[in-house]
Order: C-alpha cells, then sequence, then structure tokens
C-alpha cells in the first residue's frame, strides 16, 4: 500500500511545495480585480496613504479594500508600515503592475491566467475527444492578456537585441524593405517596426478577426494607421511578396506549423529571411523542468495544444518544442541553415533564409 511507502521528508517538501503554488494561483483574482479596477495605478500615484485614504480615492469599500492590500503585502507584491497601516508600491511593484507603458509590465499574465481558468471546461472535454479547441472560443481575456504579456518583452529586445542578430534585417528595413508579421494579435510589434523604420512596408496578419480590430485601433492611437496595413487572414492565406516575414510566440500554435512555414517560403522574395520569436527551450522535456518551463507547459496545455488541434494537420508541437523541432519545420519547408541567432532565458530567435 502506497501509505506504507511514504518518506515523512519528501511527504512535506510536496505539499509545501504544493501550498506555494496554491497561494500564488489564488492571488490571480486578485490581480485581476486589482488592474480591472485600477487599484495598481492610484495606489502608485498616492501612495504611501493608509488603507482608508486609498478606498477613498479607489472609490471601493474600505473593508475590501483593506484585505486586498494585506493580500498582495503577503505575496510581497506591496509593502506596509510596522503597524500595517499604511501602504505603499516600491518602484519595483510599480513598474510590472501600475503602468501600461512600463518596459517591466507583467500584469498581462494575470489575464492569461484567468483565461485559461475560463476555458478550463472546453479544454477538459479535448482532453477526452482528442479534438481542439478552436482559437477564436477562448476568452477574450486571453487575448489581451498575450499582448500585453509579451509587449515588454518585444519592447526590450525586438529593436535592440533580436532583429540587429539577424544579419541584413535592420538594414533592409531602413532601406524600405517590406516586413510581414504572421499572427500579429494586436499588432504589438508591427507597430514597434513601423515606428522605427518609417520607410520599411509593414503588414500584420492574424486569424482572429477582433485582434486585428484592436490591432488597427492602437495603429490610430499611435498615428501609425497609414504605414502598417493589418489584415485578418490565416498563416496560409494572406497575399504579397516580403523580404521578412515574422512569426512571433505562434507558430507552435498552428496546426499545420510547417505548412505555414512552406508558405512563408513561397510569399518571400529572393534572399527573403524568415525570423521565428519562440519561447526558450530545450529539445530535452527534462531540461525544461523548471519556474519557465512550469508556465510555458501549462499556457501550452490550455492554449497552444488546443489551438493546433482544432486545424487541419493539428500537429500540436506545443510551446516548448525545442530549436531542433522547430529548425526541422523550417528545412522541411526549404529553408537553409535555420539557426538561433540569440537566445535569453525566456525566449529564442530562430532564422533561416530562403535559398
Amino acid at each position: 500500500m502506497y501509505l506504507s511507502k511514504l518518506d515523512p521528508e519528501k511527504l512535506k517538501k510536496q505539499q509545501w511545495q504544493i501550498m506555494q503554488n496554491v497561494a500564488a494561483a489564488a492571488i490571480v483574482p486578485i490581480m485581476r480585480i486589482g488592474d480591472e479596477l485600477g487599484l495598481f495605478k492610484i495606489l502608485a500615484n498616492n501612495g504611501p496613504c493608509t488603507d482608508k485614504k486609498f478606498s477613498e480615492l479607489a472609490k471601493i469599500d474600505h473593508r475590501y479594500a483593506r484585505e486586498w492590500l494585506l493580500a498582495l503585502c503577503a505575496a510581497g507584491y506591496c509593502n506596509s508600515d510596522e503597524e500595517v497601516e499604511v501602504f505603499h508600491l516600491s518602484p519595483e511593484q510599480q513598474a510590472v503592475f501600475a503602468y501600461e507603458d512600463s518596459p517591466a509590465l507583467m500584469i498581462g499574465a494575470y489575464d492569461v491566467l484567468s483565461g485559461n481558468v475560463h476555458n478550463i471546461e472546453a479544454v477538459r472535454d479535448a482532453f477526452k475527444s482528442g479534438k481542439g479547441v478552436e482559437y477564436h472560443k477562448a476568452h477574450p481575456c486571453c487575448f489581451q492578456g498575450t499582448a500585453r504579456f509579451f509587449k515588454p518583452s518585444y519592447a526590450a529586445n525586438l529593436l535592440k537585441k533580436w532583429l540587429p542578430k539577424v544579419s541584413g534585417v535592420v538594414e533592409k528595413l531602413q532601406e524600405g524593405g517590406s516586413y510581414a508579421d504572421i499572427g500579429c494579435g494586436f499588432g504589438i510589434s508591427t507597430l514597434m517596426i513601423a515606428e522605427a523604420f518609417p520607410d520599411a512596408k509593414v503588414y500584420g496578419f492574424d486569424i482572429h478577426e477582433p485582434s486585428i480590430e484592436k490591432a488597427i485601433s492602437l495603429s490610430e492611437e499611435s498615428g501609425l494607421s497609414n504605414r502598417i496595413n493589418y489584415q485578418a487572414a490565416d498563416a496560409k492565406s494572406y497575399n504579397g511578396y516580403f523580404d521578412v516575414i515574422a512569426f512571433f510566440d505562434c507558430l507552435h500554435d498552428m496546426g499545420d506549423p510547417e505548412g505555414a512555414a512552406r508558405y512563408a517560403y513561397e510569399h518571400l522574395n529572393e534572399g527573403g529571411v524568415i525570423v521565428l520569436v519562440e519561447p526558450t527551450a530545450s529539445d530535452n522535456p527534462r531540461e525544461n523542468f523548471h519556474t519557465i518551463g512550469q508556465m510555458y507547459y501549462s499556457f501550452s496545455t490550455m492554449g497552444c495544444i488546443p489551438t493546433s488541434k482544432s486545424q487541419e494537420v493539428g500537429l500540436a508541437i506545443g510551446a516548448q518544442a525545442g530549436p531542433k523541432k522547430l529548425s526541422e519545420i523550417l528545412a522541411n519547408a526549404g529553408f537553409s541553415e535555420p539557426q538561433i541567432a540569440h537566445k535569453n532565458a525566456s525566449n529564442m530567435v530562430i532564422e533561416a533564409r530562403k535559398k
């Protein structure tokens, strides 16, 4: 019987690990409420302040306000005085929670987590049927959360680290080359490209029409709508020929990633380049058994695998496919010498050329 084989110390360690994960999960709705009500920004702009003053400024009930603040303090997401009456966010906490234009914003992760909870029933049924869950059926906060979650990383890396490591891309865009972002979502990366390279011809394509509508809206707000062409299209139906075709955190979501790569090959100009940005992963799953791997395998189970299996082929390579699998897909699509151009703890950039 299993009880007779229990190691007490290992059991305590496992139970404590569960408690840590439960505590992290328990704060998800707390974070979403704080974000939706603008509580982080109010505290950032007015702290240090008492819980009473905070509730008045936020126009929320005092008792709820205090419990929310205490939950954040317990998580290390807020700070208080010794009497636990006055509260404030540190500069670092403000950077990750309070301001939408912060290069360190991470609050979008809680949108994605909430969306995954909303999607449980559909994904649970897919577990049993082996079928997928269509992308457009995901909860709306998944789309918003994805854009907000990736934006700081794109802002910090896209123009300064990723593109400069792909030979010739920066020069091509500076000279007015054409750039297509497949699976552009809300268009966060295309906005950055259009702003940085005013002579480039920039296009964004996404299968999700509401995301394209949001991308158009954001481009209008940014004054860049005349420099970006957005269209609703999947990875095997967009039109045009381009010097650079990019897939940011999306090729692994596609049912037929090889077909999408082959279509990109056919729609690249001679000497064109494909750029993949994918979650960093090892080809050996055991080497992905860490915090980031836990996050991406979990996101993949709830979002990437169901989306892929809902489409033709349904290859479902997952968010931790690893560079070998991704390079094989590009090579099979006709590209020459796929290689990792850049890698950090969370993302890797893979480039390949049209022969």
